[in-house]
C-alpha cells in the first residue's frame, strides 16, 4: 500500500509538475503582456497627452496661483498638520504672508485658464519646535523635471474665498454700530471655497532658472520672469480647534518660483477662512505656483556621477524581491512546500564587466555574484554562486532624469554540493534560457551631482531541485516556474 501511494503521489506531483510547465510556457509566450517593459508616464499639467490615452491634462488639477506680499501679523493660531513628509505635528500660525490669486498663465504657446476662479489661499507663516529632516523629492510640472531639495516647513495654505474692495473696510466697521457692521460684512464677506485642499509649503534649496511667462489675475495682466524656486507646497491634513479638514487631492501639489518684476499693486482686498474674516493689502507680485506631481526618491539608493550618468550595476549593487517569494518546492495535494526570499549581493570574488556605453546601451556582465535565499519555517539561508547578464537600452548622458528599459539576459546559480536538504538546487532565469525578465531603471540627479536609482526586473525563473537522502525532502524532486520582482536595495546610510 505504502508503493502504491508513493508511486501516486510521484504521478501527481509529476503531472503537477507538467501543468506547471505549460503554465510558464504560456507565460513566456506571453511576458510581454503581463509585464510592462517600460513605465507608463504619469499625467502632468503641461497641455499634452503624457500617458498616450489620447486625453490630455485629465484627471488632474490645471490650476495656478500669483502670489502678493501681504505681511499681516496675527495673534498666533494653533494647528495640526500632516502630510506625506510628516506625521501630525504642532504648529504656530503667527503671520499672513501671501495671498494666492488663481491666474491666467500663457507659456510656451499653451493657455492655461482657472477652472475654479472663486478659490484663493492665504499663506500664513509657520512656527514649530519639531525638527525636520530635509529630504530629496523628484518635481515634474509645465517647467521642469528635476530633483529638489526641501530643507523645512514655511507656510501653511488655507482654501480663501476674496473679494476686491475699494474702501478700507475697516474703518468703515469701525464708524458704525456693530448691528450695522454686521449686516454690512454679511453682504460683502466672499464665502469660504469648499473641496479644497490645505497646503503644507517647504522651502527649497534654492536654484535659478529663466522663463518667460504671461499672468492675468484680478489685479494684473501682464508678462513676467521665472527666475528661481522657493517653494513646493504638499496636499496637507489640518486640525483646528477639533475640526479636521482632510485631504481632497492627494497627488495635485504646487512648486512656487519667483517672478519679476516684484510688481507693486497695494490693493485692499477682504478675505474669508477658516480663521477668520480679514482685511488686507495686496502689496506686490512675489511667486507664480504651478500643478506639479511628486515624487519621493528612495533613501539611500545614491550612486556617484560617472561622466553625466551613473554605472547601473556594480559590485555595491543589491536586488530583492518585493511582492512575493521564490517557490522553491511546489505544494502538492495538500504536502507543505517551500518558499524562499531572494537577495542578489556581490561576494569577495564578484567581478562585473562593463562593455558599450549608455548612449548605445550597455552590458554588465557578473561572475560569482550571490543568490542568497532565504528559506521559509526553518529561516536557513542558502547561498548560490551564481553568474549572470543584464542588458540595457540607450540613454542619454546629462538629461537630469534618465529613464530606460533594462533586461536581465541571464542569471543562473546552483547550490554548492554538501547541503543536507538538496542533492540538486539549481536557479535559472533571464531572457537568454527563454524565460524573459524585462526591467527598467531610472536615474535622477540630485542636487549634489550624485544620482538616484530606481531599478527592478520582473523575473521569470525556474527552479530544479533533488532532495538529499534523510534530508527534508529525500525522496522528492522536481521543477518550479514562477515569476517575482526584484528591486534595487538599498541600505540607510
Amino acid at each position: 500500500m505504502r508503493k502504491v501511494n508513493k508511486i501516486f503521489g510521484s504521478k501527481v506531483r509529476w503531472l503537477s509538475l507538467f501543468l506547471i510547465l505549460v503554465f510558464s510556457l504560456f507565460l513566456v509566450g506571453s511576458t510581454g503582456s503581463v509585464f510592462s517593459q517600460g513605465v507608463p508616464k504619469t499625467e502632468i499639467c503641461n497641455g499634452l497627452d503624457d500617458n498616450g490615452d489620447g486625453h490630455i491634462d485629465e484627471g488632474v488639477d490645471c490650476d495656478h496661483y500669483l502670489s502678493y506680499l501681504v505681511d499681516k501679523s496675527i495673534n498666533p493660531v494653533g494647528v495640526v498638520l500632516s502630510d506625506q513628509f510628516i506625521s501630525p505635528t504642532d504648529f504656530k500660525l503667527d503671520l499672513i504672508e501671501r495671498l494666492f490669486n488663481p491666474v491666467k498663465k500663457i507659456h510656451a504657446g499653451l493657455t492655461f485658464n482657472a477652472k475654479r476662479p472663486d478659490l484663493h489661499y492665504l499663506g500664513y507663516r509657520l512656527q514649530s519646535f519639531v525638527p525636520f529632516t530635509p529630504r530629496s523629492v523628484l518635481i515634474e510640472n509645465q517647467f521642469e523635471k528635476r530633483s529638489v531639495v526641501v530643507t523645512k516647513p514655511h507656510y501653511l495654505l488655507s482654501p480663501t474665498g476674496k473679494r476686491k474692495i475699494g474702501i478700507p473696510i475697516d474703518k468703515v466697521l469701525s464708524r458704525v454700530p456693530a448691528s450695522v457692521a454686521d449686516k454690512l460684512l454679511a453682504t460683502i464677506v466672499p464665502p469660504i471655497p469648499k473641496d479644497a485642499n490645505h497646503y503644507l509649503c517647504y522651502d527649497l534649496e534654492p536654484y535659478e532658472m529663466a522663463k518667460g511667462v504671461f499672468l492675468k489675475d484680478q489685479f494684473q495682466n501682464r508678462q513676467f520672469e521665472v527666475v528661481r524656486a522657493r517653494y513646493l507646497c504638499n496636499p496637507a491634513e489640518k486640525i483646528h480647534n477639533g475640526k479636521v479638514s482632510k485631504i481632497i487631492d492627494e497627488n495635485n501639489h504646487l512648486t512656487c518660483y519667483e517672478v519679476i518684476p516684484h510688481n507693486p499693486v497695494n490693493l485692499p482686498v477682504l478675505t474669508h477662512d477658516q480663521f477668520g474674516v480679514k482685511s488686507l493689502k495686496a502689496v506686490r507680485t512675489e511667486e507664480i505656483c504651478v500643478p506639479t506631481i511628486k515624487t519621493l526618491l528612495p533613501l539611500g539608493c545614491n550612486l556617484p556621477d560617472d561622466h553625466g550618468t551613473a554605472v547601473v550595476f556594480d559590485a555595491a549593487t543589491k536586488y530583492q524581491n518585493t511582492g512575493g517569494q521564490l517557490v522553491v518546492v511546489e505544494a502538492v495535494l495538500g504536502t507543505t512546500g517551500l518558499t524562499a526570499d531572494a537577495l542578489l549581493m556581490s561576494s569577495p570574488d564578484t567581478v562585473v564587466t562593463r562593455a558599450g556605453t549608455p548612449d548605445l546601451g550597455e552590458t554588465y556582465t557578473f561572475e560569482t555574484e550571490i543568490l542568497s535565499m532565504t528559506l521559509s519555517g526553518s529561516g536557513r539561508v542558502l547561498n548560490l554562486p551564481t553568474n549572470g547578464q543584464i542588458t540595457t537600452t540607450p540613454r542619454t548622458p546629462g538629461n537630469p532624469v534618465q529613464s530606460f528599459d533594462t533586461d536581465m539576459h541571464q542569471l543562473q546559480g546552483q547550490l554548492p554540493i554538501g547541503d543536507p536538504d538538496f542533492d540538486l538546487l539549481r536557479f535559472t532565469a533571464g531572457t537568454g534560457f527563454g524565460l524573459p525578465s524585462p526591467g527598467h531603471t531610472t536615474l535622477t540627479q540630485l542636487p549634489d551631482g550624485n544620482w538616484n536609482v530606481d531599478s527592478f526586473f520582473d523575473i521569470t525563473y525556474r527552479i530544479d531541485f533533488v532532495g538529499r537522502p534523510g534530508g527534508a525532502w529525500a525522496g522528492q524532486s522536481g521543477s518550479t516556474t514562477g515569476t517575482i520582482r526584484l528591486e534595487n536595495f538599498c541600505p540607510a546610510p
